[in-house]
């Protein structure tokens, strides 16, 4: 009876040493392979928000909504079941709520409700926290009533560098014993929620919001985060590219601080309004 040859040891740890090589090789291009789809799926995420955005706009006069509603007449704080966030706001607009969402962010809970107040911490999706309807005219009108004003469409003048929507840091909410924002976005502040190890800021001093606190972006693509302006195009950007660069700064300094977010390396605009351009 003839029988037939088996491996010998060497040849079996070359084949394993080949197979090892391959899965070395092989394994980091799957995960950037991974990694591109998801953040292709959170940039059309963003579009389509972007959309629903527009849509918000062609329905209200071309007004923008609003980052945030938590003032009544006369400028009183809304309780907490009146106020909205601009998730709320364009939420007629949007079929799937899975879009307000990154797939690389932290994920809510079950019971997360996009139209509680209290949840607005768990969207990875932030919007211009600098579009909030903080310009009141008060004593003037013939009512004698504060009137709250909000951004139309034709006050932005770089509608293609204008931000709308970007990656922000989540997860829960004030009112959830938690410390994010992620329902809004500016780019002074970075790298994890308010108070974490990883939270910073670039220019120290500025005025924090305490319904939107400082409201980080997040780089959780790849070293950069997806952007959508005004146009409804979005783009990835590295983080360092995006938030502000002291080394633009005008010499003299803006007479505003909060000026200086629109002087970085890649040219995006986050106020409407910046007279020391």
């Amino acid at each position: 009876m003839h029988y037939g040859r088996g491996f010998t040891l060497i040849e079996l740890l070359v084949v394993i040493a080949i197979i090892a090589i391959l899965a070395a090789i092989l394994f980091p291009v799957f995960a950037q392979a991974r990694e591109s789809a998801r953040q292709t799926t959170c940039a059309s995420n963003m579009n389509q928000l972007a959309k629903a955005i527009s849509m918000y706009a062609a329905d209200h006069e071309q007004t923008l909504p609003m980052n945030r509603v938590v003032l009544g007449p006369g400028g009183t704080g809304l309780p907490d079941p009146l106020r909205r966030t601009w998730a709320m706001l364009v939420n007629p607009y949007v079929k799937n709520k899975d879009i307000y969402f990154c797939p690389n962010a932290e994920k809510p809970p079950a019971d997360f409700n996009l139209n509680d107040w209290a949840w607005r911490g768990w969207l990875s999706v932030g919007y211009n926290t600098h579009i909030a309807g903080w310009f009141w005219v008060g004593g003037g009108l013939p009512s004698g009533e504060n009137t709250i004003m909000v951004p139309n469409l034709a006050m932005i003048r770089e509608a293609a560098q204008f931000v709308l929507l970007a990656d922000t840091a989540n997860g829960r909410s004030p009112q959830q014993g938690g410390n994010c924002f992620g329902f809004s976005a500016d780019n002074n502040s970075y790298g994890g929620c308010e108070g974490t190890a990883q939270f910073r800021q670039v220019i120290q001093g500025l005025a924090r919001s305490g319904t939107a606190g400082f409201a980080p972006i997040m780089a959780r693509h790849r070293g950069g985060l997806n952007l959508t302006f005004a146009d409804a195009h979005t783009k990835w950007f590295r983080l360092e590219a995006v938030i502000p660069n002291p080394r633009m700064f005008p010499p003299g300094g803006c007479s505003n601080n909060e000026e200086l977010r629109d002087f970085n390396t890649a040219n995006t605009r986050w106020l409407i309004w910046n007279r020391c351009l």
